[in-house]
């Protein structure tokens, strides 16, 4: 008997095992989970588990909405039963130990069997004892319709969420686009294996997140494309095509000449990029969901748009989507038809990258103690050409997507091991700028070569280091163009420090590894203020990413937000990551774990799904305390345009100088270099003439 346990105590899982061994004589194997995704990740991974147990209560919640708590879950275990399907096509039996608040006939498990989820446990039967049982034995459909007191009528075989399309299916269906990069037989090939997969009212929403050049391919060469923008599966034509072309001024021939075939003799099917305002659209249905229209373009300019947008795509694979699955043995889900000329099909979900940060709802500082210690072992059971979790669609920062013109720059050759790179990112007030600063004339201070390169969008280094004179301003002006250009003048603080900046809310896409290629050569460390308009690049070629939060739980959503986004682009490497507390107070209830769990996941505003950004567990963190005396002398040092840590009390500069050696490890072995004589004048004149007898001896 193989079983996977998802629970959030292991001691429960081998209390269970204890007890099963003991009173049925039968040897279990078996693994503990701690995460719903993770659930789905090792199911799809290894179909030979004969069991799955699962607490309700596995994840805490932020609220006792329990509306909104109950979609969460049936949502979850209805992904879950998609997967729970055996080597042999047969269906795992699911153990479900509810929650204390679940009574008997009530909604939720009235659709939990019209899943196929017999075997949850109620009340007063939620014991060891009861779970070995159903271990041994799980219930039949007639059994569990008893046990829930549940009638056949109530019964409603159909998903809540029948229609709709996951976030995570939706970026791997664009992963899968940008990996075929020109081959646009392929875009035609794969969105039929799509199309095999899910209903036409998914293909709709699917279709809304298509780059427009895989649109512009498909509104020309795939006829069930068309057929889905034309509504409901029917076409929408043009009946006199001279005079739509007359009036409408766009050249339909455009799609004869592109595609190289002979003169149609049928009606052309017009793609949605066209002007339709004068083609009657067919009515929808009550039941279909609103068109999503692309956004218009004329149809004599596809071409170049598709090849503008083929320049970001540099790889090409053959990469193909999965196959539909097959039937399942749990009860068909039915589905109300929008079309009913046109049968819908059975929906599937293709496997999905599970990279533990799946759609889960959670509380905001995640306060639960427990700790998915499978997730870094486990291995990926991944749809081709799906591998990497892609940007986030509804991002919009174009600036996050800057590419870099400088590919043939190594900078890892650059980068010995007394040379780093460090950015420093965090909400607006957080303290980014006050721990740079600090930093830097520490660093500076002990003989380092230091250098700040202020990437955000107020740019307020440029403030403070120009001095309100010209000749330093001129320099801050093009300060990092020309480190695109190879030369690294920047303003000079002191010997060992200069700052890069430039006027504010100036924004240019510049070379990142140019930049970062130049200062790297010219400094021993180079410490980047960053916001949430600093271009990707710059945290994906960092060595490490500082996030700066303070007690503010109110501004930990907009970070968590931005660091999404981030690991979307796979720029937030969890080894790279480590978290300072900043302005550090005594609050109750709030400790620097509570924060870094707040931190380690980003919750949808809605509360309806959670990504998990980093392993909390595993961070490396500095907390800085708030010191009144120390907040008055940096803000007269911004005045005076003068940063300086003269006058912060000991206490507090022993707290920067701990997160300085772990910003820049060699701080804590006297990095500056002495010079000959000064060796000599630390020796007492006892000592030198000890040394000078034993010169002359030996």
């Amino acid at each position: 008997m193989k079983v996977l346990f998802a629970v959030s105590n292991e001691s429960i899982s081998e209390s269970i095992v204890k007890k099963y061994q003991k009173d049925y004589k039968e040897i279990i194997s078996y693994k503990n989970v701690y995460y719903f995704n993770a659930i789905l990740k090792e199911i799809q991974r290894d179909k030979s588990y004969d069991r799955i147990v699962i607490s309700e209560d596995l994840e805490p919640f932020a609220n006792n909405d329990y509306d909104a708590i109950d979609r969460f879950i049936f949502e979850k275990l209805d992904s879950i039963t998609d997967e729970a399907i055996d080597s042999e096509g047969g269906d795992t039996p699911i153990i479900l130990i509810c929650s204390d608040r679940r009574e008997k006939a009530e909604n939720i498990l009235v659709k939990l069997f019209g899943i196929g989820i017999y075997d949850a446990i109620l009340g007063q039967d939620r014991s060891i004892e009861q779970v070995c049982k159903l271990i041994k034995k799980p219930r039949t459909k007639k059994e569990a319709k008893i046990y829930y007191k549940i009638e056949a009528e109530d019964v409603n075989y159909q998903s809540e969420t029948e229609d709709s399309v996951s976030e995570t299916e939706i970026q791997n269906i664009l992963a899968h686009y940008k990996k075929l990069g020109k081959n646009e037989e392929a875009y035609v090939e794969s969105f039929n294996n799509i199309a095999a997969q899910y209903t036409d009212t998914q293909l709709k929403v699917i279709t809304k997140f298509l780059p427009l050049n895989v649109r512009a391919v498909l509104e020309i060469n795939s006829p069930k494309y068309q057929s889905i923008m034309a509504f409901t599966g029917k076409k929408t034509v043009v009946e006199n095509k001279k005079e739509k072309e007359h009036d409408s001024g766009l050249k339909i021939n455009f799609i004869e000449n592109q595609t190289g075939k002979p003169k149609l003799s049928k009606p052309i099917v017009v793609p949605t990029a066209v002007n339709t305002k004068q083609v009657k659209k067919i009515e929808e249905t009550e039941n279909t969901l609103n068109e999503i229209q692309p956004e218009p373009i004329q149809v004599e300019n596809i071409e170049e748009k598709v090849e503008n947008n083929y320049a970001e795509n540099q790889q090409i694979t053959e990469n193909e989507i999965e196959a539909p699955k097959k039937g399942r043995g749990r009860p068909k889900k039915v589905q109300e038809e929008v079309d009913e000329e046109t049968p819908k099909k059975r929906r599937g979900r293709p496997k999905k990258v599970q990279e533990d940060i799946e759609d889960e709802t959670v509380n905001l500082f995640n306060l639960a103690n427990e700790t998915d210690g499978e997730k870094n072992n486990q291995e990926n059971n991944i749809l081709p050409g799906f591998e990497n979790e892609l940007e986030n669609n509804s991002y919009s920062n174009s600036i996050m997507n800057v590419q870099n013109q400088s590919s043939n720059i190594d900078l890892e050759n650059l980068i010995t091991k007394d040379k780093k790179i460090v950015c420093f990112v965090g909400t607006t007030k957080n303290g980014t700028s006050f721990l740079i600063n600090n930093l830097a004339q520490i660093f500076s201070n002990m003989g380092i070569k230091t250098a700040i390169l202020d990437m955000t969008k107020n740019k307020n280094s440029y403030y403070i280091y120009t001095k309100n004179e010209e000749e330093l301003r001129k320099i801050a002006y093009t300060s990092i163009e020309k480190l695109a250009q190879g030369v690294a003048e920047g303003i000079n603080v002191n010997q060992n420090l200069a700052v890069y900046t430039s006027l504010p809310r100036e924004e240019k896409e510049m070379d990142c590894k140019g930049i970062l290629a130049t200062l790297i050569k010219n400094y021993s460390l180079v410490l980047i203020d960053c916001d949430f308009t600093t271009p990707a690049e710059y945290f994906r070629n960092s060595g490490e990413i500082y996030l700066v939060q303070s007690l503010d739980i109110l501004t930990i959503q907009p970070l968590t937000d931005f660091l999404r986004d981030l690991k979307s682009n796979d720029a937030l490497p969890q080894e790279k990551i480590k978290v300072v507390i900043n302005k550090d107070t005594r609050v109750r209830g709030l400790n620097p774990k509570v924060l870094i769990g707040g931190m380690a996941f980003y919750n949808d505003p809605a509360m309806s799904f959670m990504t998990e950004l980093f392993n909390k567990d595993l961070i490396k963190y500095r907390v800085i305390p708030f010191n009144e005396q120390v907040y008055c002398n940096y803000m007269e040092g911004i005045v005076n345009c003068k940063i300086s840590t003269s006058g912060y009390p000991k206490a507090f500069m022993k707290d920067l100088k701990d997160l300085g050696n772990m910003v820049y490890p060699l701080l804590s072995n006297k990095y500056r270099p002495v010079d000959s004589y000064e060796r000599r004048e630390t020796f007492s004149s006892d000592t030198n003439n000890t040394l000078e007898q034993m010169k002359r001896n030996y």
